[in-house]
């Protein structure tokens, strides 16, 4: 995940060729409002308004940053 503006309820996503895709809030499947930058998200392509491509069905994959947690042996 890009960006998320909270306020608007609107973010950009980046698919793994680099492609950028706007986001609604609402497009988020757990019913969160929220996700925070750098979370990393999986999410489906869909036509959108103007006659661009926008992401949808957003599911939360991991949140960053994380910090790895090893037990001493």
């Amino acid at each position: 995940m890009t960006s998320f503006d909270a306020r608007r309820g609107w973010g950009t996503v980046t698919d793994p060729d680099g492609a950028e895709f706007e986001f609604h809030a609402t497009a988020i499947v757990d019913g969160s409002r929220r996700i925070e930058p750098g979370t990393n998200v999986v999410f489906d392509i869909v036509p959108g308004h103007r006659g661009r491509y926008e992401a949808r069905g957003l599911t939360v994959l991991s949140s960053t940053p994380s910090v790895s947690h090893h037990e001493p042996a």
